[in-house]
């Protein structure tokens, strides 16, 4: 008599290739995830550059009034200029340059309804340098153990817009 079915030694084969394959998904999945949280901030710091320019140009000024203090996790990417004690970060005023979407920065509502009561509980938001007009995001996106907070990794001086 043949006995027909899978046998012990198949079916346990058969479950370790799975879990194989659910580990590899698992990782490309959080591994995409994170280069497009990256690349959002990219393409987020890049609007905000082009608009804080432009608003700059028009107006002689960056739009942003509304100091923040709270830099203590951009330290370690901040450059000279940046450290200066007359060096002041701001909210960037979102409301001021129309027409732009951005994936990050919905605290900046919160900010505005509160003005400078609660701002620096607030991580969910853009800011700007009142010398170098570089643009952190304060929450950060963390890609390969990595967080970043703007779109360069290292200190490095900028010429002013």
């Amino acid at each position: 008599m043949k006995d027909k079915g899978i046998t012990l030694i198949s079916l346990v084969i058969t479950i370790i290739v799975m879990l194989i394959l659910a580990f590899t998904v698992t990782v490309n999945v959080k591994q995409g995830m994170e280069i497009g949280n990256f690349s959002a901030l990219r393409t987020d710091i890049t609007t905000l550059k082009k608009s804080v320019e432009n608003f700059y140009k028009e107006y002689g000024e960056i739009p942003a009034e509304i100091e923040y203090t709270n830099i203590s996790k951009l330290s370690n990417i901040l450059n000279t200029t940046e450290k200066q004690s007359d060096s002041v970060f701001y909210v960037i005023d979102l409301q001021a340059m129309n027409g732009i979407s951005l994936n990050y920065g919905r605290d900046y509502e919160n900010v505005k309804n509160n003005q400078t009561q609660h701002v620096n509980d607030y991580e969910d938001i853009y800011i700007i340098n009142n010398k170098t007009h570089n643009i952190f995001y304060v929450a950060g996106v963390k890609s390969s153990n990595t967080t970043y907070y703007t779109t360069y990794t290292e200190a490095e001086d900028v010429p002013n817009i």
